[in-house]
């Protein structure tokens, strides 16, 4: 379920918000729940449980952005969106690293690309996780924790941002359950363009500073897909 906060101190604004990302949300059957906070202090207070946070700025007590920076040093790591009609901001909002800044009133189009591109990061719907399964144990990993995926003497080993894990499978069932989130580019690898630094040489270098090989038959969708991910970010 993606856990979504929204902080507004105006009443108004907070209950249209939440109906209009309810209706969108529901209408792409997505299962999700959502907390709203008249304040920042409510929310500072709160579990920090939250995949992403709706922020307006212009809040009593402490700003929008100042709010932004306590939730970064208290650890939170989910997606931020900024929603307000200040727009001399803006530039302010990627110290934070904001996903988006959306101008009240807000634009539905916008507003559905912003969610759209935060499910793609958190892994909502759509082939967006992968469920790994064996004799012994289950587990679902969010395609935005994983940086590759390879294949070694039939034993899959998936590279996250909390360790590796590993277990017998076969990459295509991967590449099939994953629908293309995951991107081909040998015959025994599948990466994640989220973290696809840089690509040259034959090698895809990740964020986390591995390199994984690229075969030539993969060159030219390697980079359309790359091409079409950034389009979409």
């Amino acid at each position: 379920m993606v856990k979504i906060a929204i902080c507004d101190d105006e009443e108004l604004v907070l209950g249209q918000l939440k109906a209009v990302v309810t209706e969108i949300l529901t209408q792409w059957k997505e299962d999700f729940g959502i907390t709203c906070f008249s304040g920042p202090h409510r929310l500072l207070l709160s579990p920090m449980e939250f995949d992403l946070i709706f922020l307006d700025i212009q809040m009593p007590m402490m700003d929008g952005m100042a709010l932004a920076r306590k939730l970064r040093e208290k650890g939170f790591e989910g997606i931020l969106i900024f929603v307000t009609v200040l727009e001399e901001y803006m530039s302010a909002a990627f110290e934070v690293e904001a996903m988006d800044y959306l101008i009240k009133p807000i634009d539905k189009e916008r507003l559905k690309a912003a969610l759209k591109r935060s499910l793609k990061r958190l892994g909502g719907k759509g082939g967006k996780c992968l469920f790994i399964r064996t004799k012994t144990w289950c587990r679902t990993v969010r395609l935005h924790d994983i940086y590759y995926c390879e294949v070694i003497d039939r034993k899959i080993y998936v590279h996250t941002r909390d360790g590796v894990l590993d277990y017998y499978g076969k990459i295509r069932d991967v590449e099939r359950q994953t629908q293309s989130a995951l991107i081909r580019c040998h015959r025994s690898y599948l990466i994640n363009p989220e973290y696809l630094l840089e690509y040259r040489g034959g090698l895809a270098v990740l964020e986390n500073g591995e390199k994984v090989p690229v075969a030539h038959s993969c060159h030219q969708a390697v980079m359309e897909q790359m091409m079409r991910y950034m389009g979409e970010g």
